[in-house]
C-alpha cells in the first residue's frame, strides 16, 4: 500500500488517493477473477483487477496526461 501513495503523492494529495483507492477497490470487486478493469474518478484513470481475498492490483493509473505504472498489491 505504501508503494501506492508513494507513486502519487507528488500528484495528487493524500485526501484524493484514498479517495481512489476506495473507488478503485470498489469497481475491480465488482469483478471475478484476475480480469483487468479500466475505470476513471474525475481525472484520474486506472486499471486494477482482484487478487482475490479483499487485494486488488493496481498496474497503473493516470493524473492528467501522465501515466504512473504502479503495480501494487493494496
Amino acid at each position: 500500500m505504501n508503494k501506492f501513495f508513494d507513486y502519487l503523492e507528488e500528484d495528487l494529495s493524500v485526501k484524493a488517493i484514498r479517495e481512489l483507492l476506495g473507488y478503485i477497490r470498489r469497481c475491480a470487486a465488482a469483478f471475478a477473477g484476475d480480469v483487468p478493469v479500466e475505470g476513471r474518478l474525475g481525472r484520474c484513470s486506472f486499471c486494477a483487477s482482484n487478487c482475490g481475498e479483499g487485494f486488488v492490483r493496481v498496474h497503473w493509473v493516470q493524473v492528467g496526461r501522465q501515466r504512473i505504472c504502479v503495480d501494487a498489491v493494496v
